[in-house]
């Protein structure tokens, strides 16, 4: 297959929420009414607009994801309409994972069986917590029993591919409360689950409480263990970790973040949304572009031309092979060594000799011709990931 008719994946940003988390950094807005015919329209305008383009047409496109925000705050209606588009605009696998990411205040049986009708086939629910006190701290918008609604929703509207959320090292959270989040989510027998350490992201008001000194966070040790503890309750529970922070049952990967984490192509749609496309021309290894973040001068813009473009970034080759390392050792499978020397025509290890340090420490292993993180270096991968990036 030549470059021009390789698969791709494609990211439709859905800006809207209901309330916003103080840990959120994500482009998420909140508004008194939501504009949901009208941003619809704008995507539509900008999907029109590159599938008419050259190096994205007749393109299959593998995978499809709704995130946000909070996608569910659109009508099944208004995601099939643009499920439509894409279908009328690319050719779309036989087995495109169609993912809508969807929190448990914003659903009902109603929606979540038109999503279904519409062509959506696999949900992400951003459940966080089944505690009452946790899920008021994180400032989340819905109620435990609802997230267990929901999920309880999600399996009878047939969704057999489901992932939920879970966040965890939350200040004063204690082992009991994160193994009780972890035994109810089992319960609920998601083929993929996804539990995510909390940061302090800059802009936010959990970022702005973390360094005013108001907010301590779990010492490094008590959130090691906490990952170890979610590593092996899953585990035991059949659920595998493929990358850093994501777990899945045998063929339950998320396609569309594995086609991240290998460099893949995508498209993104919609304010803020981010784009990637590799290339290899003249000392240029991709290109990398991202979309106004205002809903409403997004809208303006992709209305009027059908561009939204504010910023674009050129990859040369020592941040093209960086985001190789740093992308693809989050996975568990870690990085073919030969696909990296036919990329960069050297081993890693020629452009970063910390390697052999950190394999020496037992953090990195060579195993089968792939480089890949040990099971303790997974956990501090952090620390090495600044070295890439």
């Amino acid at each position: 297959m030549n470059a021009a008719k390789k698969p791709f994946s494609l990211y439709i940003h859905i800006p809207y929420c209901i309330s916003k988390c103080p840990y959120c950094d994500f482009n998420s807005h909140v508004v008194p009414e939501i504009p949901e015919k009208q941003y619809t329209e704008a995507l539509l305008r900008e999907l029109d607009h590159y599938g008419s383009r050259d190096e994205w047409q007749n393109r299959p496109v593998q995978s499809i994801f709704f995130g946000g925000g909070t996608p569910s705050t659109f009508k099944p209606t208004s995601i099939g309409k643009i499920l439509a588009r894409v279908a009328a605009t690319f050719p779309i696998d036989a087995d495109c994972e169609i993912t809508l990411e969807a929190n448990p205040g914003t659903v009902d049986q109603e929606n979540f069986f038109g999503y279904r009708d519409a062509g959506v086939n696999r949900i992400s629910v951003g459940v966080q917590s089944f505690q009452p006190r946790l899920l008021e701290f994180l400032g989340r918008a819905h109620s435990a029993e609802e997230a267990r609604k929901a999920l309880e929703i999600v399996r009878q509207a047939g969704f057999d591919n489901f992932s939920l959320d879970l966040m965890y090292a939350n200040p004063s959270q204690t082992f009991f409360e994160l193994e009780a989040d972890l035994d109810e989510a089992l319960t609920f027998q998601s083929p993929h689950l996804s539990a995510y350490n909390l940061t302090f992201e800059e802009g936010t008001p959990f970022g702005h409480e973390y360094r005013s000194g108001r907010m301590k966070p779990l010492s490094e040790d008590e959130e090691v263990a906490m990952a170890e503890l979610v590593e092996r309750k899953l585990k035991e529970a059949g659920l595998q970790r493929y990358e850093i922070s994501n777990y899945a049952r045998p063929g339950f990967h998320s396609r569309h973040n594995v086609n991240y984490w290998r460099g893949g192509d995508y498209l993104g749609l919609g304010a803020g949304a981010h784009s990637y496309q590799r290339m290899k021309t003249d000392g240029v290894m991709g290109q990398r572009w991202s979309n106004e973040k205002n809903p409403g001068r997004y809208m303006a813009l992709s209305m009027e031309s059908g561009v939204a473009v504010v910023d674009r970034e050129i990859i040369d080759e020592t941040k093209a092979l960086g985001e190789f390392l740093f992308l693809g050792l989050r996975m568990t499978e870690g990085i073919s060594n030969d696909e990296f020397c036919a990329r960069f025509s050297k081993s890693p290890v020629d452009f970063y000799p910390q390697i052999t340090t950190w394999s020496d420490a037992g953090l990195m292993e060579e195993r089968d011709g792939r480089l890949l993180f040990t099971r303790k270096g997974l956990l501090l991968a952090n620390s090495i990931f600044v070295q890439f990036v």
